[in-house]
Parts: C-alpha cells; sequence; structure tokens
C-alpha cells in the first residue's frame, strides 16, 4: 500500500492513546450496517498466549473448511499482518477499501476512533465483505470495555492472565481477571487454560452467571505441535479443545482437521528459530513478566550456551522483574530501544545488566542491533523483550537469509 492517503488516515489516530469504552465502536458499527453481526465470532483474551491461541484455533478452522477471519495484534512486519483471512494476510485493495468505508462513516457521525478502535472496525468491515464464516478475534487489553467486545461470541477463550497494564485493568489477578471475564456472554463456550484459583473462581462464576459450559484446559491434550516452549502445548491445547467443543455449532470440524490444523500453524516471533550466519538465532516477543517467566526455562534448558541476548522493552512494563529473569541466562547482552520514545532507554537497561556482572553494549536502533549481534562471537543468539523489536529482528534476519540463498 506504500503511503496511501488511507494509510495515511489510519496512522494519523495513532496519537489518540488508550480510552477504554465501548460507546464510539457500537456507534460506528450501527452507521456501517453491524458487518460484526455477518459470521459467526471467537473471543480470545489473555495476559499471553492469547496470539498463539487465536493462530492456531484459525488454522484449525481453514483445515475444517471455514472462510476464516483471524484478527491480532501488533504486527511484527506488514500491517496487513493483523488481518488474516484464510490463512493469508489481507489484500491492498480490500484493506483500503475497508479503511475508507470506516473514515467515511467516522465523518458522517463526527466521531474520531481511537487507532485500535479502527483497526477492529476494519477487521469487522473487512471480513464481511471476504464473506467469512467464522472469525477469530484477539483481544487487546482487558476485555470487557475491549472494542473487540461488541460481538457475541460463539465460544470465549481465556489464555493465562498475569499482571500486566494494572493501571487499567487493576493490580491483582483476580481484577485482572474479572476484566477478562467480560468477553463472556450468554451462549458462549468457555474454555481457559489458567490453573490459579483465585482466576478460574472468577471465571467460573461468570459463566455460570449465564448457565454457559466451563472448561479448564491443560496442555496434556494435544500431540506434537509445531512451536516451541511447553507454554505453547497449552495454547494449542486451548484452541484444540474450543474446536472440540465447538463442532455441534461447526460440524465440519473433525478430530483429523484439528490434528491437522495445530500441526501446520504458523506463528512468527514467538520462540522462533531462524538459523542464519552461522548462528541459531531465536526471536520472541516476551514483553512482561508473566511472559519471561515462561520461557526462561526453553532459554536454560534448549539453547545452547554461551549465548548473547539482544533485549529491549517498553518502559510501561515491570522491566526490573524481566530482566532479573532473563539477564542471568545469558553471557553478554546488546541492549535496545525498539520503539522509542515508550520503550526504556539502552543505557539504563545495560547499567541493569551490568548490574548482574555481565557485560552489556546499548545500540539504540533495534536492527542494528540484531546486525551487531550477527557479527559476534555467539553461536546462539536471543532477541527478546518486546514485539517491537521482535519484528524489527525478524526483518534483518529474513533479509539476510535471502541474500544467503541467492
Amino acid at each position: 500500500m506504500g503511503n496511501s492517503a488511507a494509510l495515511q488516515w489510519l496512522e494519523s489516530l495513532q496519537g489518540s492513546g488508550i480510552r477504554p469504552g465501548l460507546g464510539r465502536i457500537r456507534a460506528l458499527l450501527r452507521s456501517l450496517g453491524e458487518p460484526h453481526r455477518a459470521y459467526k465470532s471467537i473471543l480470545v483474551a489473555g495476559t499471553n498466549g492469547k496470539g498463539s491461541t487465536s493462530a492456531t484455533l484459525g488454522s484449525i478452522l481453514n483445515a475444517s473448511a471455514y472462510r476464516t477471519g483471524v484478527y491480532t495484534s501488533p504486527h511484527l512486519v506488514d500491517l496487513r499482518e493483523r488481518w488474516m483471512i484464510n490463512g493469508a494476510p489481507i489484500d491492498e485493495e480490500l484493506l483500503e477499501e475497508s479503511i475508507w468505508t470506516l473514515q467515511r462513516a467516522a465523518d458522517h457521525i463526527s466521531i474520531t476512533p481511537t487507532y485500535f478502535e479502527a483497526l477492529t472496525v476494519i477487521a469487522f468491515i473487512a471480513f464481511e465483505r471476504a464473506q467469512c464464516e467464522v472469525v477469530v478475534l484477539e483481544v487487546g487489553m482487558g476485555g470487557r470495555l475491549d472494542a473487540t467486545n461488541v460481538v457475541r461470541p460463539i465460544a470465549a477463550l481465556i489464555a493465562p492472565i498475569g499482571l500486566d497494564h494494572t493501571e487499567f485493568l487493576g493490580n491483582t489477578l483476580r481484577k485482572i481477571a474479572a476484566e477478562k471475564a467480560g468477553i463472556i456472554h450468554r451462549g458462549a463456550t468457555v474454555l481457559t487454560s489458567n490453573s490459579d484459583p483465585g482466576v478460574v473462581a472468577v471465571l467460573r462464576r461468570r459463566a455460570e452467571k449465564f448457565g454457559n459450559p466451563f472448561h479448564i484446559v491443560t496442555g496434556d491434550e494435544v500431540g506434537e505441535i509445531p512451536l516451541a516452549g511447553d507454554f505453547q502445548r497449552q495454547n494449542a491445547a486451548l484452541a484444540a479443545r474450543a474446536a472440540e467443543e465447538l463442532i455441534p455449532v461447526l460440524p465440519r470440524i473433525t478430530a483429523q482437521s484439528i490434528e491437522r490444523g495445530v500441526s501446520t500453524t504458523q506463528w512468527r516471533g514467538r520462540l522462533e528459530r531462524i538459523d542464519v550466519a552461522g548462528k541459531q538465532v531465536w526471536v520472541d516477543g516476551c514483553h512482561n513478566a508473566h511472559a519471561a517467566v515462561a520461557i526462561a526455562p526453553f532459554v536454560d534448558t534448549m539453547l545452547p550456551g554461551p549465548r548473547l541476548l539482544v533485549f529491549g522493552i517498553m518502559s510501561d512494563k515491570n522491566v526490573a522483574a524481566v530482566t532479573s529473569t532473563l539477564f542471568p541466562l545469558f553471557h553478554e547482552v546488546v541492549t535496545t530501544e525498539p520503539f522509542p520514545p515508550r520503550s526504556t532507554n539502552a543505557d539504563v537497561l545495560a547499567q541493569l545488566a551490568l548490574g548482574f556482572d555481565i557485560p552489556a553494549t546499548a545500540v539504540r536502533d533495534p536492527k542494528e542491533a540484531v546486525r551487531r549481534a550477527l557479527q559476534s562471537r555467539y553461536r546462539t543468539v536471543l532477541v527478546a523483550g518486546s514485539l517491537y523489536l521482535a519484528g524489527a529482528a525478524i526483518e534483518v534476519l529474513d533479509a539476510e537469509r535471502e541474500k544467503k540463498q541467492r
């Protein structure tokens, strides 16, 4: 799309910030003829793992011969990744058309949506125009007041919940769970992979209020999975069990299509291994303490030493908790700033590494930081701390791989 006028309008909403509430998006959807009612919807919430779960469930639905839309965020390299239709990014023409449709509606009723609200309405418009039968929507932040929560889902999935966005969602797991539980509506099959008793109690209470089926899923319910890390087994199991429970509503789903869908799931930047320049490079968008704790055992046991970490993180995260979990697993750290000015200062991060007696170098530009890692003596590299950093790394690593293949 380059720098089209449609894209410029969408990008102009970037500074709109977070404004919780469903009034604006409901008004926009009314003026558009309620496109989000044109297909069956599934909501996926959680602190971590909701993107992987959404991708896996979308893959299962594709394998079951349903015309499927999957809406996730953020994108890693190309904006079009946020709207997948039958396993492929939205085509440029449909995206541009959907943006213009939204802009006309916004102008007509004099409402300026937030950036995330705009992305969500674009999903609803595009999936209707693509004649999707089923749509999987990754919830943004929380659940109750998230822009995706205007649908009446056939299923509500809640991936693992941790302490994140506490300034908006509350400072305890129970309070955050109550916000996530807002995606549970009457008639939805409810599934969660959470095991914390307090969290489960909050979710169960909301499901029981509507008389909805409620299932707790463990990671033992799937065989081989293509994504690395034990926690990904849990996410795949959540998606697979949801598909199983939805067979009465979506009868084309079979045991075979579930297995095929799980085994062919692609989800970049989540413990993704890219072998390049004689190195084993792993990329993971672990962007909070909960995610860091989840990947640490994998790093410790599966990544051969000595290891180099390329690290950058947003300043609104629990930086101390993430760095104290990850830094001691590495012999050297390159710190960077994936999304200034919201990133934590690279020099500050380097000082934290030195506090663990780990040599550290600050390289502000994320792509340059990844290139520095490729030129280092280390044969094992992890790039982690932010999905923005994961996206920058994938661009560099893919280009490097293509160069070698020419």
